[in-house]
This record gives structure tokens, sequence and C-alpha cells, in this order.
């Protein structure tokens, strides 16, 4: 079954601790990690919509890449060999 997802950049401002804004250099100061999201839709309609979404934004859109995926299937199998 293909499934269709969206990937965009985005990122998570972590605050510093008090040690940090009690005393610069020390503890840990606030910064900013940048991650990659992902968005999976259920169906063909609501991907169309979150584009459609997207792309009518004069402000604020997200950069992303649209993609058709293809699901794969893992079996993991075990064996126990006592001898």
């Amino acid at each position: 079954m293909e499934t269709y997802a969206v990937f965009f950049k985005t990122s998570t401002t972590i605050p510093g601790d008090q040690r940090s804004r009690d005393c610069p250099g020390h503890g840990y100061s606030e910064h900013t990690v940048e991650h990659n999201e992902y968005i999976e839709f259920k169906t063909k309609d609501e991907f169309f919509k979150w584009v459609t979404r997207e792309e009518g934004k004069i402000y604020g859109r997200v950069a992303y890449r649209a993609v058709k995926c293809t699901p794969i299937k893992i079996e993991t199998k075990t064996t126990i060999d006592i001898g």
C-alpha cells in the first residue's frame, strides 16, 4: 500500500539552566536543535489538502519535500539451537 508524506526541517529551542544565567560560561546555555520532521498521510486527499494549504500561504510557508512511499515489510526470525 503506497502512502504519501512530506519532510521538512524544523528547530526546537532548548532553554538554558539557571546556573548559565547566573554565571555565564557555566552550566548549560540556551541553544537551538535542528531536526527533520516527517508527516505521513493516511489518504491521498489528506496529502493534497496539506500541500494545497501550504502552497496557498503567503507568509510562513514550510520548505518541504513531498514523497510517495511504499512501506517495506520486515520479518524477523529467531532460531535457537541447543546442542
